[in-house]
């Protein structure tokens, strides 16, 4: 491969053709111009701490208080800080496999241990309830759960998640919701354990303007929490960052309190994009594509080809300029699984399935032949 040589990028959840819509823009070269470019409150402004509290009670129909919200630099780092909080040496947290990359390092940075629990296609990529029980130790703190999920595009269920708020409260341990596609899921496919009232004393949602607003750079995040966490998570927070940026804030803002109407339309595209995908790729043999039920990835099964997932993304991208995941690197459990992202266009997708489709037939050529 030579530098320069135009790729297909689907290996990343970003939409790397699409803009900040530019109200949001707007409103923050106004804040900078207005001279809100100062330190801020640790916790967040109030606007935008109030701004999310009221979003949250949009997304689940349970009222918090601004106090309850705290303000981040995306929503990986109110994770890394979540578990800061919440975890030390010699925990555990159970959570589903496969998993986000980050996940392994931002809870190991606490000292605590993963409990994996692999999930499989037939299951929709999702854990079952009696399986998170049945992983529960004495050390258990925590249960992380990611719907829709990076890089499966698993949701789960409202029943699903009623019974694993039961077991956090059963056990007296934590259920963090890492939420961060859930609101370019259609609304009748959306549910956040944070709905359950009976959830609010050990549920932590962690979210962010990343995806649902096309602002992955903008680095705005944050985590709704009982409040002796989020003090828990002030205190952090007053040596980890010290704030945000306050013109970054006000543009935060600015995008909670529109029409919610930018998810729909990533929603839209999203939707889109997989079915042109699923077109090309349903009916090819030796490759599975798995129905993507919410975020921005599909998962593709290789596994019945005479190739690993390394070796296959490595030669689509030399052999056909096209960048695709293998899912090793989302867990043991990702093997023979390919992670492919939605956020290019709907014409650059079509030719990528294509040349999938090609590379795909060269592999059973070469089988047949031997």
């Amino acid at each position: 491969m030579e530098a320069g040589e135009d790729i297909i990028l689907l290996s990343v959840g970003q939409e790397t053709e699409e803009q900040t819509p530019a109200p949001i823009v707007s409103a923050a070269t106004e804040s900078l111009h207005a001279g809100r470019h100062h330190y801020s409150a640790v916790a967040g402004i109030e606007p935008l701490r109030a701004a999310i509290a009221r979003r949250h009670q949009w997304l689940t129909g349970q009222s918090v208080s601004a106090e309850n919200c705290i303000v981040t630099s995306g929503a990986q780092n109110a994770l890394f800080a979540v578990c800061q909080c919440v975890l030390e040496a010699g925990d555990e947290i159970v959570l589903s496999e496969p998993y986000y990359t980050t996940y392994p390092a931002t809870v190991t940075a606490s000292g605590a241990t993963l409990v994996r629990v692999p999930v499989q296609p037939d299951d929709g990529f999702r854990i079952a309830p009696d399986r998170i029980e049945a992983a529960i130790t004495p050390r258990t703190r925590a249960i992380l759960l990611n719907s829709p999920n990076n890089p499966t595009g698993a949701v789960y269920t409202q029943e699903q998640f009623e019974a694993v708020v039961d077991i956090c409260l059963a056990n007296d341990i934590w259920l963090i919701s890492d939420e961060v596609y859930q609101e370019i899921l259609p609304p009748e496919d959306r549910f956040s354990p944070a709905s359950l009232e009976r959830a609010a004393p050990v549920c932590v949602t962690v979210s962010s303007l990343s995806k649902s607003h096309r602002m992955t750079g903008w680095r705005l995040g944050w985590a709704v929490a009982p409040l002796e966490l989020i003090q828990h998570l002030y205190n952090l927070s007053m040596c980890m960052s010290y704030g945000l940026p306050p013109f970054i804030q006000d543009a935060a803002v600015t995008a909670l309190e529109e029409d919610h109407v930018t998810a729909g339309v990533v929603r839209d595209a999203m939707d889109r994009r997989y079915r042109l995908l699923q077109d090309v790729l349903k009916d090819v043999p030796g490759i599975r594509i798995f129905n993507a039920q919410g975020g921005m990835f599909v998962v593709l099964d290789i596994r019945s080809l005479p190739v690993s997932g390394f070796r296959f993304a490595d030669e689509l991208l030399d052999r056909y300029r096209v960048a695709i995941l293998p899912c090793d690197g989302f867990g043991p459990s990702g093997s023979g699984l390919l992670r492919i992202s939605l956020c290019a266009s709907e014409e650059k997708l079509v030719v990528a399935a294509e040349r999938i489709v090609e590379y795909v037939e060269s592999l059973r050529e070469g089988v047949d032949k031997n």
